[in-house]
C-alpha cells in the first residue's frame, strides 16, 4: 500500500499544481456592442482559466473550488463606450466571459498562442448576441396516430466564438447544433419543445412522419420569448 502510494504521490502533486506563469501578466482589450453596434455599458468582463480536471482511483480531483466555478485571471467593467480593458494572469488557454443575464452564454475561446511576446489581446469590437427562450408546440389538427420524429438545428447557446490569428470568428463546429431526433404524438403531451438560443438567428425544424414524409419549417428569432405552433 505504501509503494502504490509513492507511486501516486507525484501523480497528486501534478494534478494539483497551479499553472499559473510566474510573474507574467497580459492586457486584454475590447470595445463589447450588441448586434445593432449599441455600446452595452456596464457589463463585467473576465478572464477565466480553462477547467482541469484529473480522476485518481475513481475520485475527481478539481483545480478549483467549489468545482462548479472557474479561477478568474482578471475582469473589468465596460464603460460608457463599451470598452473594457484588464490586466490578466496567464495560465495557458483561457475564456473571456460577459457576464450579465442577457449575454452570459458569449465566450470567447482564446489559445495561450495567441498572447505573442507582446502579451496584449487587443479585439476591436465584440458583438454579442442576446439569449432567447423559444417554445415550438407540435400540434395535431389531422388526427393522425402516427408518431413523427423531429431535428432542430440553430444557433445554440453552447456555441461560442474563438479568436484566432487576429480574427474573431464562430466556431465552425458549432454554428448549429442539431438534437438527438425527438419522437412525438405518441401520447397527448409530448408534442412542446424548449430551445434555447442565440438571436438574432434562424431555427430550421425538420419533422419526418412514420411513412417517410418529410416537412421543413423555418423561424427567424428576433426577441428574448417566442412561440411557435406547428401543425400536422
Amino acid at each position: 500500500m505504501r509503494k502504490l502510494f509513492l507511486l501516486l504521490l507525484p501523480i497528486l502533486l501534478v494534478s494539483c499544481e497551479a499553472r499559473l506563469e510566474n510573474d507574467v501578466r497580459a492586457l486584454f482589450k475590447t470595445r463589447v456592442v450588441d448586434v445593432s453596434g449599441n455600446p452595452i455599458a456596464n457589463m463585467e468582463v473576465s478572464a477565466t482559466t480553462y477547467r482541469t480536471n484529473r480522476f485518481i482511483i475513481g475520485q475527481e480531483l478539481s483545480k478549483f473550488s467549489p468545482a462548479d466555478e472557474d479561477f478568474i485571471l482578471g475582469k473589468g467593467i465596460t464603460n460608457e463606450n463599451g470598452q473594457v480593458e484588464f490586466v490578466m494572469l496567464i495560465d495557458g488557454s483561457f475564456f473571456i466571459n460577459f457576464n450579465t443575464e442577457n449575454y452570459a452564454a458569449n465566450k470567447i475561446s482564446v489559445s495561450r498562442q495567441e498572447l505573442n511576446d507582446d502579451y496584449l489581446l487587443d479585439i476591436p469590437e465584440t458583438v454579442l448576441k442576446a439569449a432567447s427562450n423559444v417554445q415550438i408546440e407540435f400540434v395535431n389538427t389531422s388526427g393522425t396516430t402516427e408518431e413523427y420524429t423531429a431535428t432542430f438545428e440553430y444557433e445554440s447557446l453552447d456555441c461560442g466564438l474563438i479568436y484566432r490569428n487576429n480574427t474573431l470568428t464562430q466556431d465552425e463546429d458549432c454554428i448549429f447544433y442539431t438534437m438527438q431526433s425527438t419522437r412525438f404524438n405518441s401520447t397527448s403531451d409530448d408534442g412542446i419543445i424548449n430551445l434555447n438560443v442565440f438571436y438574432p438567428s434562424i431555427i430550421e425544424v425538420q419533422f419526418t412522419d412514420a411513412v417517410g414524409n418529410e416537412s421543413i419549417r423555418t423561424f427567424t428569432i428576433t426577441s428574448a420569448l417566442e412561440s411557435y405552433e406547428i401543425t400536422y
